[in-house]
């Protein structure tokens, strides 16, 4: 930046508290995945062995397959992200805590 920058800035506890909803939205979709896998097991495969039902099966069961993966990797990837949130935070403020040490002691 032309004159320099504005620097960063982060308060570690109040991100680490806004990071806590990627942990309540990846609880709600695990209940809801949990939920779905419940009620695709219960129907199983219902749409019978003649040749309309594994035409039916041909396209639905990996549609199916794939909804769960895709459940299973947004859980895993908002828990993936609250853990680095909290990472960087602990990260800043060890830092933070490194600068000001530093500067107490007049280094």
């Amino acid at each position: 930046m032309p004159g320099g920058g504005s620097g960063f800035t982060a308060e570690p506890d109040a991100v680490l508290s806004a990071s806590n909803g990627l942990t309540t939205a990846a609880d709600g979709l695990d209940s809801a995945l949990k939920t779905l896998q419940g009620a695709l097991d219960a129907q199983g495969a219902c749409w019978g062995d003649d040749d309309s039902g594994k035409e039916f099966a041909k396209d639905y069961v990996p549609g199916a397959q794939g909804a769960v993966e895709g459940f299973t990797n947004l859980v895993q990837g908002l828990r993936g992200m609250q853990q680095n949130v909290a990472k960087s935070m602990k990260a800043l403020s060890g830092a933070d805590e490194d600068v000001t040490s530093q500067l107490g002691k007049g280094q």
